[in-house]
């Protein structure tokens, strides 16, 4: 029923598996026997996946094929419209996030009594202790409900599809409640948070559409995204004034200082709003789903809107955005009435005063971005097949996530040094880009920013930039040269992985920080591994990041000869000469609390070893003393 949260919560999962596992962690697939689908954990063990079955009493199997089943995964039973009880094991341990959503005649949910990990009370299903409550079966048929005191968490998707309830009793001792923990209870008129919650989780309370008003009390610290989205009758969300994280004007939700615009209740009936001077962020999904609002007016002071944050306010017809936005978020403003008038788009390209929200896939051939323009919206030209290229003016300052994603006919991008970042996926799959030049300006390249990007054969991160994001350059298949200035400290996870013609890469001494598979990996699609680049070779210095990373992988490393330091050594303060306090200055590195930049690290290794201690400090004081030759630093006598 919930296909979009569903796809949500795979994804999120997704992401997180790919940027903190091997791809080799992927192992079992599923098995049908029966009514049953299941995989094969790696303990031999099975997890039930999915039931095609039409029973309506159901009980899980100890045991499936000679497997012992131990888990029930998510979704596994996701919109089983018939089923009315099942009864879960002793021998399971695991009960996924969604695994009973949609399940909408369900009314009992029973575990056996052995069972050391769930139990159940009144068909309500609880973790052993009643610290938790994972599900209410959606087809219970009581209007009212009161959570027990031992209750800590209200689970993820606990109560999701529970239409009958019109009341619900939170417990004091109640501290989380769950993503789309009571999405769409449609007849849930009353529900009170108690002082002792402290989150409240993404599309909690989606979709309650009876809910008028709701009070956030002084202990709430967390507020996810679209926690109140689709509450179409919600005129008010009020915050108590002792919290110390939420403020609400009006009936409008704002972070405490009033800078971030988390919330403008649907239900609310004014046609025009203007948001108050000081706010500088409107977050996602801010005035999703608001129809009956016709204007807004942004102040000066706003320099980020969020993604979808005007999306389906079907009667917002004036819109003006402030010169000194920096960041618009993926269809920020999706069918509102403004985005819907077609005498509003220059050749199926839409403006919005000074910022391309977006371009329709129509867009072909040469494009030139009006000048003047800010910023590219999120998704700006997403999956334009046939633009050939694109000409940004130096006015621009930030080219959003997914801006270019699939452009596949695009050939050569320049980006201006008035650009300051790359977005997430900006450039993805841009299959057919072959050269890229990265203005002066940018200090940080995003996730995945020119991933698949398989014609590009070289590029030059210029000196601006500090960090290179995960999977920024994953899968540029005929990447062969790359240059990496001193100014970068971070290479990503991924960054350079499964860029199979780049035999070596030369990393300099300022990168601090490289991810796991950065470079020298690819991925055997055949074998299903991810396997090393034969003879990839690491140059970089003896004792740097490069070093660590090349022997943690078993790279061959070739050492580079530092260049000697133009100036007088030991001159880590820059006077031009030597003094007591370029020593003040090396013990005061090594206590952490002076930071020396590469140039002053040079300076700094007096005795050339290769790394600054204080045996740097002692020799230059020894010299100050006509111990030592104030040049060469050797013995005097």
């Amino acid at each position: 029923m919930k296909k979009t949260r569903k796809l949500l919560a795979i994804i999120l999962s997704l992401v997180m598996i790919f940027t903190a596992l091997p791809l080799t962690a992927v192992t079992s697939f599923a098995v049908t026997s029966g009514d049953f689908e299941y995989e094969i954990l790696d303990d031999g063990t099975a997890v039930i996946t999915g039931y095609t079955g039409t029973a309506t009493e159901l009980t899980i199997p100890s045991e499936i094929d000679g497997y012992t089943v131990t888990s029930i995964g998510e979704w596994a039973f996701e919109e089983y419209t018939s089923l009315e009880s099942i009864t879960i094991p002793d021998i399971v341990t695991s009960i996924g996030n969604g695994a009973f959503c949609g399940c909408t005649s369900l009314t009992s949910i029973n575990v056996n009594t052995g069972n050391e990990n769930y139990v159940s009370v009144d068909g309500v299903l609880f973790n052993k202790d009643k610290t938790e409550l994972i599900c209410y079966p959606a087809g219970k048929e009581a209007t009212t409900y009161a959570i027990p005191d031992s209750v800590i968490s209200i689970g993820n998707w606990a109560f999701e599809d529970c239409t009958s309830l019109e009341s619900i009793t939170i417990g004091n001792s109640v501290t989380s409640i769950g993503n789309s923990a009571f999405g769409y209870c449609t007849s849930l008129k009353s529900i009170t948070i108690p002082d002792s919650v402290t989150s409240i989780d993404w599309h909690a309370f989606e979709a309650c559409e009876l809910l008028e008003s709701i009070t956030i009390p002084d202990s709430v610290t967390y507020i996810g995204d679209n926690a109140f989205y689709k509450c179409t009758s919600l005129t008010s969300i009020n915050v108590n004034a002792g919290n110390e994280n939420y403020a609400s004007v009006d009936g409008v939700l704002f972070n405490k200082d009033k800078t971030e615009l988390i919330c403008y209740p649907e239900g609310k009936e004014a046609t025009a709003y203007a948001i108050p001077d000081g706010v500088t962020s409107i977050d996602d999904g801010a005035f999703k789903n608001c129809t009956l609002l016709e204007s807004i007016t942004i102040p000066d002071s706003v320099t980020s809107i969020g993604s979808k944050a005007f999306s389906k306010c079907t009667s917002l017809e004036s819109i003006t955005i402030p010169d000194g936005i920096t960041s618009i978020g993926r269809n920020a403003f999706y069918n509102t009435a403004y985005y819907n008038n077609e005498a509003n788009w220059e050749n199926d390209v839409l403006y919005i005063g000074n910022h391309l929200i977006k371009a329709k896939d129509t867009v072909s051939g040469d494009y030139t971005i009006k000048d003047g323009t800010r910023t590219i919206a999120d998704e700006a030209f997403e999956a334009c097949e046939s633009l050939a290229s694109i000409t940004i003016p130096d006015s621009v300052t930030n080219i959003g996530y997914i801006a270019f994603y699939f452009c596949t006919s695009l050939a050569s991008v320049t980006i201006p040094d008035s650009v300051t970042s790359i977005g997430y996926s900006a450039f993805s799959n841009c299959t057919s880009l072959e050269s890229i030049t990265i203005g002066n300006g940018v200090t940080s390249i995003g996730d995945e920013a020119f991933e698949s990007c398989e014609s590009l054969t070289s590029i030059t991160i210029p000196d601006s930039v500090t960090s290179i994001g995960t999977g920024a350059f994953y899968n540029c298949t005929s990447l062969e040269s790359i240059t990496i200035p001193d100014s970068v400290t971070s290479i990503g996870d991924w960054a350079f992985s499964d860029c199979t013609s780049l035999a070596s890469i030369t990393i300099p001494d300022s990168v601090t920080n490289i991810g796991d598979y950065a470079f020298g990996y690819y991925y055997d699609y055949e074998i299903y591994e991810t396997c090393k680049v034969e003879g990839f070779t690491i140059y970089g210095y003896v004792g740097s990041e490069a070093e660590r990373y090349a022997n943690d992988n078993e790279f061959a490393f070739v050492a580079l000869e530092k260049p000697a330091p133009s100036g007088v050594i030991g001159d880590v303060n820059g006077d031009g000469k030597l003094s007591t306090v370029d020593a003040k200055w090396i013990l005061q590195n090594l206590a952490s609390t002076r930071d020396f930049t590469d140039e002053q690290k040079a300076f700094a290794d007096v005795n050339g070893d290769g790394k600054i201690s204080v045996v740097d400090a002692k020799w230059i004081l020894q010299a100050l003393a006509g111990l030592r030759d104030t040049v060469t630093f050797e013995k005097i006598g």
